[in-house]
């Protein structure tokens, strides 16, 4: 190739790199006006969001869920309130000195959601009732609520194979639980922790979780008498795990005639989780237990017609359906969650 040539072909090549970059440079250009752009409009939203949760004055307000329970439900109440001191009743609206449920409210740190449990007691009577709560600021937050009656049913009961042997029958089997079981379980669940152990929903009690035998409120018919049945009996073969619902303490192992090896556990702020009819107990009186943790195995201990697994929750003295408990409670993590992530934020900006 010539000379001439050679110089042509390289200012060719030179003209062509020249004219690749300024189209880069200009791409360049054009991209960084646009990346500049979105930066600064992400930090002018970050700021005003910044001064409105800041300067925003939030009204108090006062959520029930569900808004009109039936015999035997757990209510869920949240309420939204910057005071450090929140308290409520729960008052029947025809006859507010005698029927009268204090509520305990509690909140993670310093949020300004407060939440409370009310527990509906299977024989709570049916009517119109209020929800006060005081934030201190001379404010009551008020919320109308109607009770409903539950649709229990009647089933007669079922004698315990043991029963032929021992000579000990149905009627029997009832005056004990009214003057020994119910007694021995009363002693525990009347003492109150006003903090909770727990900081977030409660769970289920098994793996696996199936009614197999009396559901919640059922009336048993054991002769001339009927108790009712206050608890749900879950399908757990011999020696099956039980699992604690929540965070507390173990405050008894019982070995009782009726119900045989049974645990309680306070979760705090009067609630109280039971497990009857045990084979062993894996875990002691006063020992802290975390939800999940294995507290013993499933069996046909006390007067039973087999095994598996009585389990039973009482919020503040109530008798309430406790896998409704359990479903109810878990509206407590989302406002958890939600307080959470509002509390960090705040914490960043300021």
């Amino acid at each position: 190739m010539s000379k001439k040539h050679r110089k042509k072909s390289l200012k060719k090549n030179l003209d062509k790199t020249r004219q690749k970059h300024l189209v880069d440079q200009k791409k360049t250009k054009k991209k960084i006006p646009v990346f500049l752009f979105v930066v600064v409009a992400l930090v002018v939203f970050l700021l005003a969001l910044a001064f409105f949760l800041l300067s925003y004055n939030e009204p108090e307000s006062i959520y029930v869920f569900p808004e009109n329970p039936k015999q035997g439900d757990s209510v869920f109440i949240r309420v939204k309130s910057k005071s450090d001191n929140v308290a409520g009743s729960f008052i029947e609206s025809s006859n507010a000195t005698q029927n009268k449920q204090e509520l305990v409210f509690y909140r993670k740190g310093k949020s300004t959601e407060w939440i409370a449990l009310l527990g509906v007691d299977a024989t709570q009577d049916p009517g119109d009732y209020e929800i006060f709560v005081d934030t201190g600021g001379g404010q009551i937050l008020t919320k109308e609520t109607k009770v409903s009656l539950a649709e229990f049913s009647s089933e007669p009961a079922i004698l315990a194979p043991s029963s032929a042997a021992t000579g000990y029958t149905n009627e029997k089997a009832v005056n004990n639980i009214i003057k020994n079981d119910n007694p021995s379980l009363d002693k525990f669940l009347s003492n109150f922790t006003p903090e909770p152990y727990f900081t977030s929903a409660f769970s289920s009690p098994l793996g696996s979780v199936k009614i197999s035998g009396l559901s919640f409120g059922e009336f048993v018919k054991f002769g001339q008498q009927k108790i009712q049945h206050l608890g749900v009996d879950l399908r757990a073969p011999e020696k099956t795990k039980v699992y604690a619902v929540n965070d507390g303490k173990v405050v008894a192992t019982l070995d009782l005639s009726n119900y045989g090896k049974t645990i309680i556990i306070d979760h705090g702020l009067g609630i109280f989780s039971l497990y009857l009819h045990l084979s062993e107990f894996e875990v002691s009186e006063g020992q802290m237990v975390k939800r999940g943790k294995a507290i013993g195995l499933s069996g046909e201990t006390g007067y039973t017609a087999g095994p598996h697994l009585h389990f039973s929750m009482r919020v503040n003295g109530s008798r309430v359906d406790p896998m409704a408990f359990v479903q109810t409670t878990q509206k407590i993590n989302d406002n958890f969650m939600l307080a959470d992530i509002s509390n960090a934020f705040l914490s960043i900006i300021k």
